[in-house]
């Protein structure tokens, strides 16, 4: 595993230095020959010329699809979804509440909390088959804000005008 350490001659690399020049200068010139020779025949091909494919019809602009529609289910913030419920009832009597306006009362004079004054459960239908299930909307004594309390004030008086109109 000798490895050789000789190194070339000072005059023969020179002579190989001197050789690189005159090729370059020889390439430089061939390149520019060739560069006038194409600019004049440019020159006297500036004329109009037949395309070499048909002309592209103009591309055609589908219309944007419309957005998707709004997902029809109920939230889980909802606090009485629509579609499950069918009727509010007092679990003391299990009939409707009577007097819709004294189920919730205000905690305090000028406060936003009401309280419920009865334990309101609903009774609803689950499941393929429909069964009869009871379950608890409201406790006793519970604090809600005023919007929970008018949306079930709203569904008692909706009960109780259906009812009314059955009678």
């Amino acid at each position: 595993m000798a490895v050789n350490t000789t190194r070339p001659r000072k005059a023969a690399t020179a002579k190989t230095a001197a050789n690189d020049t005159t090729e370059t200068a020889q390439v430089t010139t061939e390149l520019e020959n060739a560069s006038t020779e194409a600019t004049t025949t440019e020159a006297t091909e500036a004329g109009p010329k037949a395309p070499d494919a048909a002309p592209l019809e103009p591309p055609t602009v589908h219309e944007t699809p419309a957005p998707p529609a709004a997902p029809g289910y109920a939230s889980p913030t909802d606090v009485i979804p629509d579609d499950l419920a069918e009727v509010i009832l007092d679990d003391a009597t299990k009939q409707p509440p009577t007097d819709t306006d004294a189920v919730f009362l205000r905690v305090t004079p000028y406060g936003s909390t009401l309280i419920c004054t009865v334990r309101l459960i609903e009774r609803t239908f689950l499941g393929p088959h429909r069964n009869p299930v009871e379950r608890l909307l409201q406790p006793k004594g519970a604090h809600v804000s005023e919007s929970v309390a008018a949306r079930i004030r709203e569904r008692l008086v909706a009960q109780a005008a259906t009812t009314d109109t059955e009678k």
